[in-house]
């Protein structure tokens, strides 16, 4: 994330005074990529900065702060990345002067030399006592920010992991059970594209209710019991779980349906 940040913001003109890390080889690889300076003492970068962020995983946050917050940090604004942790891990804060926030990017860091490139669309939220800061700060580089609360953040980062990892769990499934059927790894996904890429964009253009196919909403029961007689004990209790949530937006795109005798069957209790 902090390669593609400082690639990033360089790319758009703005000053990055330099990047600071334990790690020496990794810092200087990522400052000679970037084209900025790296420190070899945290303090000489406080020093020089008016703005931190914070590009480390999330257990290493708080230590990071133990740290910084040994220095004069009066009048800096710093910030961490994290999706799942909150502003709070900015323990005492408030003696130190400085003013903190929660930054996430919903977007998927999969290359660290590469995904500056996709980066001008991305979406951000916000949390804690800079957060209006930082809103402005994105905002002016064309980036749509969202507060939100700080007691919200553990939640809306389980939003996000449905909604990225998740989902690549569940392709991953439907991709073995073609190859189960004789596909190979690659043509499997092939295969899949399509129907991935076209349900994800139409429930994001229209609704999921609205954009809701397949035997569960055409309360198919003679399909779902014919999927359930092959899948493996693990791949049916995924099927189950998720088939109980389709039913609830079946039943919302047809009021009028009666998903009874569905609901037993992807609940176990009838054959």
């Amino acid at each position: 994330m902090g390669t593609t940040l400082g690639k990033y913001l360089c790319e758009k003109g703005i000053v990055l005074t330099g990047i600071y890390s334990r790690n020496t080889v990794h810092a200087k690889e990522t400052a000679e990529f970037i084209g900025i300076e790296y420190y070899e003492e945290l303090k000489k970068l406080l020093d020089l900065s008016d703005t931190l962020f914070l590009a480390t995983p999330d257990g290493e946050i708080g230590k990071v702060w133990d740290c910084m917050k040994e220095y004069d940090l009066q009048g800096k604004l710093i910030c961490h990345f994290s999706g799942s942790l909150s502003s709070d891990v900015f323990i005492s804060y408030e003696r130190t002067g400085a003013t903190v926030c929660s930054v996430h990017p919903i977007y998927a860091f999969s290359n660290k030399f590469s995904a500056y490139q996709n980066f001008s669309k991305v979406r951000f939220t916000v949390e804690g006592e800079g957060a209006s800061l930082m809103k402005e700060f994105w905002a002016t580089l064309g980036h749509p920010v969202r507060l939100i609360k700080k007691e919200d953040k553990t939640k809306y980062h389980a939003a996000m992991s449905f909604a990225s990892n998740h989902v690549l769990a569940l392709i991953s499934t439907a991709e073995k059970l073609l190859e189960e059927c004789g596909f190979q790894e690659q043509e499997a996904y092939r295969t899949l594209e399509d129907i991935v890429l076209k349900n994800a964009a139409n429930g994001m253009q229209m609704g999921v209710v609205q954009a809701l196919t397949g035997p569960i909403e055409r309360n198919d029961l003679g399909t779902i019991k014919k999927h359930l007689s092959v899948l493996s004990p693990q791949d049916t209790e995924i099927y189950r779980a998720l088939g109980q949530k389709l039913i609830e937006i079946a039943a919302l795109k047809n009021p009028k349906q009666s998903y009874q005798e569905m609901e037993e069957i992807i609940g176990g209790s009838k054959k």
